[in-house]
């Protein structure tokens, strides 16, 4: 597993955000994935880590895995969550996800969040677009590379090759 750069001011994943999650997203084999343990701040109930994060947490996984098996910078359009059984706070969970499919213009992931056992605790399937109107550029100079390696910084970077072309036969 390689680990995935980050947006520097992603509230889930930036390393300088103190009041954020730092999340550490790795990918693999068609696959994104984090470990989850949360403390009590961000409790929706006793204990119970609020909906709300445990949905933030996989949004930004399948942004990942979309990005990862298309080289698309995409956003989220439509998700069905399914909360299974309660994520507690303290507790070390798995989140993963995976790119499904494209049909026209909508892109189909999945994520879920398991517990030590395997047991899927929530899930979400999403649809997303790609976005319209983004410089490359200014997407690529907002992450931080310096964990990841030679191969995954390529696979982001190489989208300024991609855009090159495509204005260049403009």
């Amino acid at each position: 597993m390689d680990i995935l750069p980050v947006y520097k001011d992603s509230f889930f994943c930036g390393l300088e955000r103190n009041d954020g999650l730092q999340l550490k997203m790795m990918y693999g084999e068609g696959i994104v994935c984090c470990d989850v343990n949360i403390d009590n701040r961000f409790q929706g109930y006793s204990d119970v880590l609020h909906g709300g994060m445990i949905f933030g947490i996989l949004d930004v996984i399948i942004w990942y895995a979309i990005f990862m098996g298309t080289k698309k910078i995409a956003m989220t359009r439509h998700t069905e969550m399914d909360f299974l059984k309660p994520v507690m706070c303290n507790t070390p969970y798995v989140a993963k996800g995976k790119f499904l499919n494209i049909e026209e213009r909508d892109i189909f992931a999945t994520a879920w969040i398991a517990d030590q056992n395997g047991e899927i605790c929530a899930r979400v399937n999403a649809i997303f677009r790609e976005a319209k109107d983004i410089s490359v550029e200014r997407f690529i100079n907002q992450y931080d590379f310096s964990r990841t390696s030679p191969e995954i910084k390529q696979h982001f970077y190489s989208l300024l090759d991609e855009s090159t072309s495509v204005s260049r036969k403009a």
